[in-house]
């Protein structure tokens, strides 16, 4: 998944900073991320197939 165009997120307690995370079929990720730059951001899957059936999410936020 490519999470939240415009920012970077840290993983678990990995300390390194990323774009992109590796999520399996029936799995979750959490991830921490500093909420500043506010606006509207995709989240989506690289994998074409999967993104135009939908498995992309808009997230908003404001200052």
């Amino acid at each position: 998944m490519h999470l939240l165009h415009g920012h970077t997120f840290q993983v678990g307690l990995d300390w390194a900073r990323k774009d992109t995370v590796i999520v399996l079929p029936k799995q979750t990720v959490t991830v921490i991320f500093d909420a500043d730059n506010p606006g509207q951001w995709l989240a989506h899957c690289h994998n074409a197939y999967h993104a135009e059936r939908g498995m992309m999410a808009l997230f908003s936020y404001i200052k």
